[in-house]
């Protein structure tokens, strides 16, 4: 791998608590609202972090997807998903034996449209082998969390 810093596109996003489990997501002009279901103790004004991030996951599969259908000479013009991810809420609330993140996610492909059948299962390789998002989800991340 090449270590050049130089070459990083860098993204920023900054966050806000507001009140609750509600907070606001700022990044390039745009807000979003993130908050838990009133069954969660939020006020449901906006998705969780755990759909943000699956939709998230979904965005970059359906954005890398549009890239890898062009470099295989087709347009890719219909691309459903359902994502599924699924965790212990144990584990958010402190037991030690359990862990708090996601154990398991599941993309379930409902629809592709603009890509030949028998190229079908090339194109899904290449996007879950070149997609940010999946490959940052699927391989351990050292997250940096500091006070400046």
């Amino acid at each position: 791998m090449v270590d050049d810093k130089k070459r990083l596109k860098n993204f920023s996003v900054d966050f806000e608590k507001k009140s609750g489990f509600e907070g606001e997501a700022r990044m390039r002009g745009f807000t979003i609202t993130i908050d838990e279901p009133e069954a969660m103790g939020g006020t449901n004004k906006g998705p969780n972090p755990i759909e943000i991030l699956l939709a998230s996951l979904g965005g970059c599969l359906d954005f890398t997807g549009t890239i890898v259908a062009k470099e295989m000479g087709y347009e890719l013009e219909d691309f459903q998903m359902e994502l599924k991810g699924g965790l212990d809420p144990r584990g958010v609330a402190g037991n030690p034996d359990v862990i708090p993140g996601l154990q398991l996610v599941k993309v379930d492909i409902k629809k592709i449209e603009g890509i030949p059948e028998d190229k079908i299962p090339e194109f899904i390789a290449q996007i879950d082998k070149r997609c940010p998002v999946d490959d940052t989800l699927c391989r351990s991340l050292e997250v940096e969390i500091r006070r400046k």
